[in-house]
């Protein structure tokens, strides 16, 4: 599969002429054998990142938020996790011009406990991985009582019920090497509607500033402009926000274009189904879907390098200024930049303390920083850290969009280094470690210290061991 994907490759990327991606390297090498080898030592850095973080070693609190078996909560510490998280990281090594000069995507689960590379095809995708849906059922080894957490009946992994067709995120896949249950994105999959809404802004069929009316569930009124709307979703994620853009992209009949245009772009695993056209809401676990790889090339069409970025399997060339204008690549990477969350692949929104781990050292956005105290509030919740020390020795801005849940979290953007092109790059990870796990060291904690309402947040809500990879691929990119 490896030879037969470099042979392809091969040939694509010569006509592409990616001599521009390798420029100011030296040696006999040919370009692509340049690309490739680059590519295969990232892989390889990639993985031995990955393992270094001993995902393995995070604790439980278990299947139903809030409920433990036998109690209201459980009487001792959190056991260990029980088996190798799913954990989807993909990184794109970009050069001056914003082209890929090197790409890789590791996966971590228990079928892969110690990690396995991925092969990456000619249209820097991948056909080798079998991509199934999500299932919390298959993850937890069966269904629990909302009530008290008491297991209700056995799931298997792979069986019990077995695997189908239509657990597959994308068909035909039967003959990949490879197999992996890709988590749920959570808020990371409002960069699609972003996205797609932007398209529409670029055709005229939807303008950033007329007024948008929302009903929320409780028959309240909300009335924003498409551009509020959508700063507020990617900065704050606001769920609201969101609802109101999926419904504007459901009253225009456009969430089937949503999921037929990433597939023509040869971006087929990023795909929102089953929302509810009369609210917007309804974002269902299996239905909608993102891989790291996937997002990753988004986020490349989004920072907007030059010629054909990639083809698809049907030999269509990719060209970022074809996808989407220069005007709204710079509105989507403007929000993008102004992101408040910073505390997951980044952790500069806890500035000075010592858990958790610091991670990649971006600058956080000064519209969420107190002139008077230099600390972050986001959504009501309050980090309580001076910030300012931080960004002064800020090195790279990070232009992202993160999702976190009980189960699932993610984090998808483009890092530009301060110190200049070359050590620009994308990184994305999607994984299942939600708050519902933490960190040995955060002490004989009996339940998460997150919740639903960050307003109620008391501290730090995700293993350190993300901020940790965050700061391994800052250093493989940037420093190595």
């Amino acid at each position: 599969m490896r030879e037969a994907t470099r042979r392809r490759r091969r040939r694509t990327l010569v006509a592409l002429g990616l001599v521009a991606a390798v420029v100011g390297l030296t040696g006999a090498a040919r370009p692509f054998d340049r690309f490739e080898r680059r590519s295969e030592d990232l892989e390889a850095a990639l993985l031995e990142a990955v393992r270094a973080q001993h995902f393995e070693q995070v604790v439980d609190f278990g299947p139903v938020e809030g409920a433990c078996p036998g109690s209201s909560w459980c009487a001792q510490p959190a056991a260990t996790i029980a088996h190798p998280p799913n954990l989807d990281v993909a990184v794109i090594a970009l050069d001056r011009s914003g082209r890929p000069r090197a790409i890789a995507n590791v996966l971590l689960s228990r079928d892969y406990p110690e990690g396995v590379g991925v092969p990456i095809g000619d249209d820097f995708g991948t056909d080798a991985v079998r991509w199934r849906r999500w299932n919390p059922d298959r993850w937890n080894g069966g269904t629990f009582s909302e009530t008290d957490g008491s297991r209700g009946s056995t799931v298997g992994w792979t069986d019990n019920p077995p695997l189908t067709d239509a657990d597959d995120i994308v068909p035909g896949r039967d003959e990949a090497t490879l197999e992996f249950m890709s988590p749920y994105p959570a808020s990371t999959f409002k960069l699609m509607v972003a996205f797609h809404t932007m398209r529409l802004v670029d055709r005229g069929t939807v303008a950033l500033d007329r007024d948008y009316r929302y009903v929320r569930a409780d028959g309240t009124e909300m009335v924003r402009t498409t551009r509020q709307l959508l700063d507020r979703m990617i900065t704050e994620s606001d769920n609201d926000s969101a609802k109101a853009l999926l419904k504007q992209l459901h009253d225009l009949g456009e969430v089937d274009r949503l999921n037929e245009a990433f597939r023509d772009l040869g971006l087929g695993t990023l795909q929102v189904n089953g929302t509810d056209p009369a609210t917007g809401a309804r974002w269902g676990i299996g239905k909608v879907t993102m891989t790291s790889l996937d997002t990753a090339r988004l986020l490349l069409l989004i920072n907007g390098g030059p010629g054909v970025l990639w083809r698809t399997p049907d030999d269509k060339p990719v060209r970022a200024a074809e996808v989407l204008s220069r005007n709204s690549r710079a509105i989507l990477l403007g929000m993008l930049v102004d992101q408040g969350w910073n505390d997951i692949l980044t952790t500069s929104n806890w500035c000075g303390r010592s858990y958790p781990a610091r991670g990649i050292p971006s600058l956080v956005a000064d519209r969420w920083v107190d002139p008077d105290t230099g600390t972050v509030t986001v959504a009501g919740k309050e980090f309580g850290e001076d910030v300012r020390p931080c960004n002064e020795r800020a090195e790279v801005s990070f232009a992202h969009k993160s999702g976190f849940t009980y189960n699932y979290l993610s984090d998808a953007g483009i890092v530009r280094s301060f110190a200049g092109p070359e050590g620009h790059y994308i990184v994305v990870v999607m994984s299942n470690l939600g708050y519902r796990y933490a960190d040995p060291r955060q002490g004989d904690v009996a339940k998460p210290v997150c919740g639903d309402d960050p307003a109620k947040d008391t501290g730090v809500c995700y293993t350190e061991k993300f901020a940790a990879l965050g700061s391994a691929v800052d250093a493989i990119l940037r420093r190595r």
